[in-house]
């Protein structure tokens, strides 16, 4: 990040903590803001900074607005790798496990349109479940070896196809439940906590300087940033959510936590509520 850009940022900090006031609610009150409240702010804030550019556009994340980040159509030179990607995928959401199962069992409709409604909160868990952790949860239900979270490619190869078997669905996260309306907030908070050195949050960048440049990348909004991933990248690596996470928290110089831990599981949880009803798409290859 260029120091003209971080000092643009910095004299922006003070405006988190009016947006945390704006977005905040008792954990245990239910007369505060919905979550369909806050898709609506949040959209009207961040319509003000795209004018020009359709709310449906933003599950594209910054390939929707940057000027070098642009999603490769299929048949270009990197759609290959996003095709590799997924039937690496594939071959193991097939694989029968020593029971005879295989994933499909473990979702309705075979996976079909399953992936709309993840995350969700599991109430008798008593936590906010990811599409990850429920592909490991398959696994472990069916007596098979879970996979290694932080494995990117295995894992991501996974649960992009996953995903895939609900393209052109909208996203359906239900926070319905007070515990689950707990869950929420606690991303919500997240989203608004100032972290690390440079004492930024989330709703920094993807707010109050959403569509800023920040080397050669514009900032996502938030409302659709969930959709826009896993991004398959040149040479096939995978990138997930949670490792983005993990490269912001490194960025502003937090120590980031893991994948699929807590703070970025409800974190994930606030981002799909306020991305509801937008269209999942395929994988997106990035050049």
């Amino acid at each position: 990040m260029t120091f003209s850009v971080m000092s643009r940022i910095y004299r922006v900090c003070i405006g988190v903590v009016v947006l945390s006031l704006s977005l905040s609610f008792p954990a245990a009150a239910q007369s505060g803001p919905t979550p369909e409240q806050d898709r609506r702010h949040l959209v009207n804030l961040l319509q003000k900074r795209f004018p020009a550019l359709p709310v449906e556009e933003w599950s594209q994340g910054s390939a929707a607005i940057s000027p070098t980040l642009s999603v490769t159509p299929l048949g270009g030179e990197n759609a290959t790798n996003v095709n590799d990607i997924l039937a690496i995928g594939q071959k193991r959401w097939s694989r029968k496990f020593k029971n005879g199962r295989s994933f499909a069992d473990c979702f309705p409709n075979q996976g079909r349109r399953a992936a709309i409604h993840y995350p969700q909160f599991d109430e008798t868990a008593g936590m906010v479940v990811t599409l990850e952790m429920a592909l490991q949860r398959c696994l472990s239900d069916n007596n098979e070896m879970m996979m290694d979270a932080a494995d990117a490619f295995s894992l991501g190869a996974l649960a992009a196809y996953f995903r895939s078997l609900s393209v052109g669905q909208k996203l359906a996260v239900r926070v319905v439940a007070p515990a689950a309306r707990a869950q929420y907030q606690l991303g919500r908070d997240w989203f608004s906590r100032r972290l690390g050195e440079k004492n930024l949050a989330c709703a920094s960048c993807h707010v109050l300087q959403a569509g800023q440049v920040v080397d050669g990348v514009a900032l996502s909004p938030a409302v659709g940033q969930v959709l826009a991933w896993p991004r398959v990248e040149p040479g096939g690596n995978v990138r997930r959510l949670h490792d983005q996470f993990q490269f912001c928290m490194k960025r502003v110089g937090a120590a980031p936590f893991a994948v699929n831990a807590p703070q970025f599981n409800d974190l994930e949880y606030f981002l799909s509520s306020i991305s509801n009803g937008l269209t999942l798409r395929p994988p997106i290859p990035t050049r």
